[in-house]
């Protein structure tokens, strides 16, 4: 299941590298560092199924505590970016939100897939956590 799950993810991450033209354009090293979120997200896909319960639940839990709070922490970079943080914040996780399509990204790009992304996060370290070995 937490294979499969890493696979979604890095799926999402090639929907908004391949569709959010801001990201591209505006902001390179985030596109760049998706790109990585990308690769590490199918190698732990595929590395799921082989590795050791143990191992793959540690790694799970770090991985998707890290994404998250990478993810989430992207709000603080508003400044950077000509953006508040409340615009920023409305730009990366709001699906309604028509500042992404003002700015030439598709509707619901990048927010869906984000979003998306963040409970895919959510369930791994949930299942992994519940499935950690007990001592």
């Amino acid at each position: 299941m937490i294979g499969s799950l890493f696979v979604a993810s890095a799926i999402l991450g090639i929907v908004i590298l391949a569709l959010d033209t801001v990201l591209r354009t505006g902001a390179p090293p985030h596109y760049y560092a998706l790109i990585v979120f990308v690769i590490i997200d199918f190698v732990l896909g595929a590395l799921a199924f082989p590795m050791p319960k143990s191992v793959l639940m540690r790694l799970a839990t770090l991985w998707s505590v890290l994404r998250i709070l990478i993810q989430l922490g992207d709000v603080y970079l508003a400044p950077m970016y000509q953006f508040t943080y409340a615009q920023f914040a409305d730009y990366l996780f709001n699906p309604l939100s028509s500042l992404p399509a003002s700015l030439g990204n598709p509707p619901w790009i990048p927010p869906v897939p984000i979003d998306l992304i963040l409970l895919i996060d959510i369930a791994v370290l949930f299942i992994a956590v519940k499935a950690w070995p007990k001592r």
